[in-house]
């Protein structure tokens, strides 16, 4: 059969086991690596959080190319007698001239999402419950330019965003209460709740329940744009293994297809360490995507580090996206100086980098907010400022902040975008967030130590 190929505009002749939107030459293009084959570095991993907000928002509408024309300079146009019956229609003139510019075809861009919710609980059964006894905490920072940070109560005095992960934020107020912590027992009855209080909290539930409402031939591809597609749990308590299915609502289903422990049967692996990944059930089983986990082994400062990984496979197109879930070493809290934690986080980079992993996701154990895909907010928005000494009412834009670990005084839960050449987060709905760090209470009571994050993320084939 004979299709118009959505990338380069050409006619083709396809077969009818092939592709029926890109020509045989152009899924050769977009299936082969595009990936920056330098070595990782942090400073070029670096990212200016705030100006990469705006770019993104400003750049959102591409200006298109305007035919050219052009005609002697006269009076009137060469059109005007069509308008005025006064002035005779005369022959083009000889020195009218038309240049038009060619007409071209824009490539179409395949872009692949996937949408990954990672929550971590607390396999020492320890930590949470002091998280329940403290409380926990966020504030409010106004961003400027490079990374800059300042507190909403002092907009002149910024900070690095990489200084404000080393002690107590200013002007700080409850995020969580203090409260109780769960029981294994009430832990593993309540997975399915838990995970569907984040994707109420960081998506529009309405919209993704009527598309599941509607029935409609190409549902699994509506769902997972609109909600997670890939879910990580990590930590599992001795008395509350991981389910083998998560069920947060009756319009969705997440089905295990790896964990640690089940994909190294002959080896040890700490409850601590252990990793279990879930991806959105299509109903209809008619998906055109597939999806694989695969583990990664890597040796940290002190301990074996295991990764598990999920790959979104487009067979149609012989593309993927690869996200893995990750616990790096403990040893790691101990990286202070910065020198130390960045060629920590480096060599992770690099070392994702090598096994072709396009991002990671998870419990880092050292602080990686000024990292691209690194920065998770609890909430951005737009608050009044009254400037001091005077009536004048400014508008800031401002993130909400808080700190994602015990001593809340660091933000290990993280990630970074390895493959940036090809991947970048982008807003999940129109409240504008990529990136967020969430909670870790269900019902006022504790689960984890650290909150519970979700990224949006997006590979494009050229």
């Amino acid at each position: 059969m004979i299709i118009t190929c959505m990338r380069c505009g050409h006619r083709a002749f396809v077969f009818m086991f092939e592709s029926k939107r890109i020509c045989r030459k152009c899924k050769v293009w977009v299936s082969r690596p595009h990936r920056d084959t330098k070595k990782f570095s942090y400073k070029t991993a670096q990212r200016d959080q705030h100006k990469r907000r705006v770019d993104r928002a400003s750049g959102g509408v591409r200006k298109k190319p305007l035919l050219k024309r052009s005609h002697s300079a006269t009076t009137s146009g060469p059109s005007d007698s069509i308008f005025d019956p006064s002035i005779p229609a005369l022959p083009p003139s000889l020195e009218m001239s038309l240049d038009d510019s060619q007409p071209f075809f824009t490539p179409n861009v395949l872009r692949l999402q996937c949408m990954v919710l990672f929550i971590p609980f607390d396999a020492g059964n320890n930590f949470f419950k002091q998280n329940a006894n403290k409380g926990t905490y966020s504030a409010d920072f106004i961003p400027s330019r490079g990374n800059m940070f300042a507190p909403f109560s002092q907009p002149q005095s910024s900070k690095p965003l990489a200084s404000l992960n080393t002690k107590v934020y200013p002007g700080q107020k409850v995020f969580e209460a203090h409260s109780t912590p769960m029981s294994p027992s009430d832990i593993q009855a309540n997975y399915s709740k838990i995970v569907m209080k984040h994707i109420a909290a960081c998506t529009n539930v309405r919209e993704w329940k009527q598309v599941h409402a509607s029935g409609a031939i190409d549902m699994h591809v509506q769902l997972s744009r609109l909600c997670p597609e890939v879910i990580f749990l990590s930590e599992e308590l001795t008395d509350a293994p991981f389910p083998s299915e998560l069920r947060p609502c009756p319009e969705l289903t997440y089905r295990r297809i790896g964990s640690l422990k089940a994909m190294l049967p002959n080896v040890t692996v700490d409850a601590k360490n252990e990793i279990a990944a879930y991806v959105l059930v299509d109903e209809k089983s008619i998906t055109q995507v597939l999806y694989n986990a695969r583990v990664l082994h890597r040796q940290g400062c002190k301990h074996g580090e295991k990764w598990l990984s999920v790959q979104k496979i487009v067979p149609e197109y012989r593309v993927y996206i690869e996200i893995a879930g990750v616990h790096l070493d403990a040893g790691y809290t101990g990286y202070t100086s910065d020198t130390k934690k960045q060629k920590a986080l480096a060599e992770v980079g690099q070392f994702a980098r090598e096994n072709e992993i396009d991002a990671l996701l998870g419990d880092l154990n050292m602080d990686s907010f000024e990292l691209n895909g690194g920065f998770f907010p609890n909430a951005f928005g737009f608050k009044d400022y009254k400037v001091p000494g005077s009536d004048k009412v400014q508008v800031k834009p401002v993130y909400t902040l808080s700190h994602s670990n015990t001593n809340a005084k660091n933000n290990y839960m993280g990630g970074i975008i390895v493959n940036s050449e090809q991947v970048e987060t982008e807003p999940m709905n129109l409240r504008g967030a990529d990136m967020l760090s969430l909670s870790r209470t269900l019902d006022d009571e504790f689960y984890s130590d650290h909150p519970a994050i979700l990224a949006n993320y997006v590979k494009s084939f050229e």
